[in-house]
């Protein structure tokens, strides 16, 4: 998994592999990244990644908490290591692997995520996206 954001633009990009690959717009604010070698979906692209990637199913909630990690690291300014710092009882290898998408935080983790960065929406992460209601 590499997840990438631009906190100057507010982009996110988040690839499942890395082969070739070309990019379909679904929306002014979504891409989907498709393999060259066979047309399946290897990665999305997210204009304004603050809130639209939290604005849909496509990913899952580990998933959008390791990129809610990494947009709220990359506003600070701060590196792995000091993020990790912030979090009682959190190594920095497992910060990483949270960062990463490689792991699924346990609720106990996810705590101590919030008092580390109080001013960070985690909800976000399970936020479902509106459905139009019919009339």
């Amino acid at each position: 998994m590499i997840i990438f954001y631009d906190g100057d633009r507010d982009y996110a990009e988040i690839f499942f592999k890395q082969e070739k690959n070309y990019g379909d717009s679904l929306s002014s604010l979504l891409t989907v990244f498709k393999s060259e070698k066979d047309d399946k979906i290897i990665g999305y692209g997210f204009e304004e990644a603050s809130e639209s990637l939290f604005e849909n199913e496509l990913l899952s909630p580990s998933l959008k908490l390791a990129v809610l990690l990494r947009i709220v690291r990359v506003k600070k300014n701060f590196t792995q290591e000091q993020a990790a710092g912030k979090i009682h009882d959190l190594t920095f290898r497992h910060y990483q692997r949270l960062e990463s998408g490689e792991e699924n935080p346990t609720l106990s983790t996810i705590e101590r995520l919030m008092i580390a960065f109080p001013d960070t929406d985690f909800s976000l992460i399970l936020k479902q996206p509106q459905k139009e209601r019919v009339a």
